[in-house]
């Protein structure tokens, strides 16, 4: 008898049972946010390390052959002087196998899995999205990665994009590379469904920046950018990397957002 009474006396009442998984339940919940915390900065970490990379190749390309890679996305290259000049410009975010960032696959030690963010949009972090199984038929595919050095023209005025984007005659230091970055209330509906909000998308919970765009000069303009990504890694033409918080991306253009020199 005082053996069952003494079993009786040690086992768990559901009360307790309640009141232990109460308590798991909670530190789950305080651990939860940490742990994203550490996700986001591990990614944005190993994005940082992937435009590095593409720096060095890019670097290696032009040493090779005098000027970045011609953008391209139709399979039919257009005419440096066409790129520079703004005619038959295609979107900055897709590339023909052989244009624009695909140009460095056959650089020395450089590895198409470089390309791809982990936390693209358009690869979802898988790093073999960009070699060759992934190339659709007509030999083009979306980019992780904005490439901009051929977007503008050089201008002797100033304008915010060819200050941030020119390359051909420049004074300083450009954008070469940077991830995608939406204003997701300005941007077409036709790019709004392919893009989304672009790269780094972790704190979509968190609600959406609402940043007010600049002119370059530091000069706040009327209109504002809405942005759900947490930042973005930038490349310059010095071959530096910097990451920048969504605050300071107070620019954008066909909807894709980037930080202007005034936020450098």
């Amino acid at each position: 008898m005082s053996g069952r009474r003494k079993a009786a006396c040690t086992a768990i009442s559901l009360v307790e049972l309640l009141v232990v998984i109460g308590i798991i339940a909670i530190l789950i919940a305080m651990l939860l946010p940490s742990v994203s915390r550490a996700r986001e900065q591990a990614n944005r970490t190993r994005c940082q390390n992937n435009v590095r990379q593409i720096g060095i190749a890019l670097a290696v390309y032009v040493s090779d052959h005098g000027e970045y890679p011609v953008l391209d996305a139709t399979g039919v290259f257009a005419a440096p002087a066409d790129m520079v000049t703004g005619k038959n410009q295609p979107p900055i975010f897709v590339a023909a196998q052989r244009s624009g960032l695909l140009a460095l696959r056959r650089q020395v030690d450089f590895q198409l899995a470089n390309l791809a963010c982990p936390d693209g949009w358009a690869s979802g972090g898988n790093r073999d999205f960009y070699n060759d199984p992934a190339m659709i038929r007509s030999g083009t595919v979306f980019m992780d990665y904005a490439y901009w050095p051929w977007r503008f023209s050089a201008t002797d005025d100033f304008d915010v994009r060819y200050a941030s984007f020119k390359y051909r005659q420049e004074k300083g230091t450009k954008i070469l590379v940077s991830d995608i970055i939406t204003d997701f209330t300005g941007m077409p509906a036709n790019l709004r469904a392919m893009l989304g909000y672009g790269n780094h998308g972790s704190n979509h919970a968190a609600g959406a920046h609402i940043v007010r765009r600049t002119d370059g000069h530091s000069q706040i303009m009327g209109d504002s950018n809405t942005i759900n990504s947490s930042g973005m890694s930038v490349l310059f033409s010095d071959y530096h990397v910097g990451w920048f918080s969504a605050e300071k991306l107070t620019q954008q253009v066909n909807g894709l957002c980037y930080p202007p020199v005034d936020r450098w």
